[in-house]
This record gives C-alpha cells, structure tokens and sequence, in this order.
C-alpha cells in the first residue's frame, strides 16, 4: 500500500505552528518596542524567547539598534531571514548576555 503525503496534516500543522510563533514573536517585539514590559527581568525573558522562537541570536540588535526605526514585523521578518543560528560547541560556556545581573 503507497502513502500518500502530498497534502497531508503534518505540513499544515507545521505552516500553522509556524504562523503563530510568528505572530507571537511580532506581538513580543511590538510589546519591547513599545516599553509596555515591567521590568528588566520581563524584557530579557521575551528576549531569550525571541532567540529561541526565531534561532537568531541578534534580535536584539535589531530592535535596539537598527538602521531605521522597525516595525515589529520588520524586525520578525529579518530575524528570519538569518536562517537557524550555529549551534555552539560543546567546549564553549553558556552565553548569558541577557542574564540579570
């Protein structure tokens, strides 16, 4: 018996997961560029997550240092278009850059 995957759940499951990170991540950059986080603590744990979310780990630069002003979903569509991060080496510490001091 062949199984036919053309069109199957799997993909669309995926495309719709993928959509609603990428919502989620433009509403968390929307809120960052607002200032509508309550304190550093929140700001670095929607960081972490928008590295995570996107795989870029220069998010942040692109929300606070930016060639011009973004918008939320220039800063997602640019995150994206990184593509997935290096994976750091066994050997290398953690990166704690948005860690609280």
């Amino acid at each position: 018996m062949e199984s036919d995957h053309s069109g199957s759940g799997d993909d669309d499951c995926s495309t719709a997961t993928d959509e609603a990170v990428r919502q989620r991540a433009v509403a968390l950059v929307q809120r960052i560029l607002d200032r509508a986080y309550e304190d550093e603590t929140e700001l670095y744990a929607h960081l972490d997550w928008l590295e995570q979310a996107l795989r870029c780990r220069y998010v942040s630069d692109l929300i606070f240092w930016p060639d011009v002003p973004p918008s939320a979903e220039d800063v997602v569509r640019q995150a994206l278009s990184f593509g997935p991060a290096i994976p750091r080496p066994r050997s290398c510490p953690t990166d704690h850059t948005n860690t609280r001091r």
